[in-house]
């Protein structure tokens, strides 16, 4: 075999090893790509969980004003449920354009991590925030525990009162450390899971 023929040997032989890791990588974007797809989608169908859970307490609360179901005589007694119906707005707000922007959002090979990376800022955003208004929801319902009392402050005690805001501050409180472990002892699976993702192109990228 002359040095010529070595030569065309080896770069058949370089042409096939090239060919073969090219498509031991497309495979592997090709299964990340369809698990991510899975992912978003189970995103997708929270989120609109979630606005359907707001739009019911904006529904509930607007309702509830309106008719007066709660028998206020005073205008301010209505405060919590307005701050309820506004935690629900902002809520719903960061919902639907966390929906928007995931339906505009098209997974391909080229811009596979990119998009991934994107997602997953949009998602913790949006998480970072949902916390924040679940926490002043812990506190809207404390005072709405004040106005239902309100109504009949001149029927109650002074220390029937006290301890029914008493009661309702330590369960306010409870429920708070108890928010707050939940939040830290449950990975977000959506969030475990997009980071997997790219870390696994990261180690992609590394290799190949």
């Amino acid at each position: 075999m002359t040095l010529d023929d070595l030569k065309i040997t080896w770069k058949a032989y370089d042409e096939k090893l090239l060919a073969h890791q090219q498509l031991t990588e497309r495979m592997i974007i090709l299964m990340i790509k369809d698990r991510s797809k899975g992912t978003l989608a189970k995103m997708a169908r929270h989120l609109q969980v979630a606005g359907v859970v707001m739009t019911a307490v904006i529904v509930f609360f607007s309702a509830a004003i309106i008719g007066n179901a709660f028998d206020y005589e005073r205008w301010y007694l209505y405060i919590p449920s307005v701050i309820y119906i506004g935690l629900a707005v902002v809520a719903l707000t960061v919902v639907v354009k966390n929906y928007r922007n995931l339906s505009r959002i098209s997974l391909s090979q080229q811009n596979l991590y990119d998009s991934l990376k994107t997602v997953l800022g949009w998602h913790e955003k949006a998480q970072a925030a949902l916390s924040k208004v679940w926490m002043l929801c812990l506190l809207a319902g404390f005072l709405f525990t004040i106005s239902m009392i309100a109504r009949k402050f001149e029927a109650y005690s002074a220390l029937k009162i006290s301890l029914a805001l008493g009661s309702q501050a330590a369960f306010i409180l409870l429920f708070y450390g108890l928010a707050r472990w939940l939040f830290n002892a449950f990975e977000d699976k959506i969030g475990l899971e997009l980071k997997e993702n790219l870390q696994e192109l990261d180690q992609l990228k590394s290799i190949l």
